[in-house]
């Protein structure tokens, strides 16, 4: 008998750490599927654009100059170009923005050429009327072919 005993608890015992064990599991594949979540987030809406967002979204751009249709007339003639000044923008924050950020300071020197970047470039989608025909038209064309011979086609010889 005594053995028929220690055979049942021992099977018991086996019973109990088979049950811990699949508990351990199914915890840590529900704290892997969390982390896993949390890491990549859930699933997001991919945005749609059309013209009407395209332009709003260009307008409202920190850096305007990339997107803007500017010609020589309506820029008249600046003093310096916009590349120059673009050039010299990146030089300052480059050199000045570790300089004034020691110091508590702002680095308003590099502001002061996006000032004359954005003076140049603002007004650059305001041309010929550029962003209202974008807006209000869409050019669609289609183009219609006869064919001849529906034996030319299917590559057949008269």
């Amino acid at each position: 008998m005594e053995k028929e005993e220690y055979q049942q608890e021992v099977y018991e015992e086996m019973k109990e750490l088979d049950l811990d064990d699949t508990e351990d599991t199914e915890e840590n594949r529900f704290l892997n599927q969390q982390e896993m979540q949390e890491g990549y987030g859930s699933p997001q809406v991919e945005e749609r654009h059309n013209q009407h967002t395209f332009l709003a979204n260009s307008l409202n751009l920190e850096q305007p100059e990339k997107v803007t249709f500017m010609t020589i007339s309506e820029l008249g003639t600046p003093l310096f170009n916009l590349r120059f000044l673009l050039d010299i923008e990146d030089i300052c924050k480059y050199y000045l923005d570790d300089l004034s950020e020691n110091l508590g300071l702002q680095n308003k020197i590099s502001l002061y050429f996006r000032d004359k970047i954005k003076n140049i470039s603002d007004s650059g989608m305001s041309y010929e009327g550029f962003v209202q025909k974008l807006n209000v038209t869409k050019k669609m064309e289609s183009t219609r072919q006869r064919i001849k011979n529906l034996g030319e086609m299917k590559g057949g010889k008269k």
